[in-house]
């Protein structure tokens, strides 16, 4: 099996290598990771050691830019499917490394898509609502003024004479013969 330690990075053609820690001390030499194409995928073999859980630093030149951890059964990985060298822990550890590949992928995809449009920062929750207010400020007035003039305001009783309706700020003049017609009028 080859191609075992991988990472999906921002950037194409990085001069990446992969450092194998185990419990914290450095095993063997850097590995050469290569990209796939122009894909921004990385990747490497795995050396001929002995069985265990391994830490994986991914680093372009000396700069440290990813990790994760491989279970390795001295030949091959220990993937999450295989099941008849698979332990709970190994289990555990190549679905956390298989996560964390994918997270990468979508932590790469994303920052591509960032970069080639012109992005700002999101608003804010609070900062939409007050933008939907403030467009929606005239229409939430004239709700509020026909609440009122239909005496539908507690705070402000709807008031009514032969020649006027009120309603707080609200004042209508009503004109007419009042037998044949009646015109209301906002004043």
């Amino acid at each position: 099996m080859a191609n075992e330690l991988n990472t999906a990075q921002p950037a194409t053609g990085l001069t990446l290598t992969a450092q194998l820690f185990k419990s914290g001390i450095t095993v063997g030499s850097a590995i050469t990771c290569a990209e796939i194409g122009t894909t921004r995928f990385y990747t490497g073999n795995m050396p001929a050691i002995t069985a265990g859980t391994y830490q994986v630093a991914f680093y372009n030149s000396t700069t440290p830019i990813a990790s994760g951890s491989i279970a390795w059964n001295g030949s091959t990985e220990i993937l999450v499917n295989d099941l008849s060298t698979a332990t709970t822990a190994g289990t555990a550890i190549a679905v956390r490394s298989e996560i964390g590949v994918e997270l990468a992928r979508i932590d790469v995809a994303t920052s591509s898509r960032l970069a080639s449009a012109s992005y700002t920062t999101p608003p804010t929750a609070a900062a939409n609502a007050s933008a939907v207010r403030t467009e929606l400020t005239p229409e939430l007035t004239e709700i509020g003024e026909i609440h009122g003039i239909h005496g539908l305001d507690i705070a402000n009783a709807l008031t009514v004479t032969p020649t006027q309706r009120s309603s707080g700020a609200i004042t209508q003049a009503i004109t007419g013969d009042g037998t044949t017609n009646t015109v209301v009028t906002r004043i």
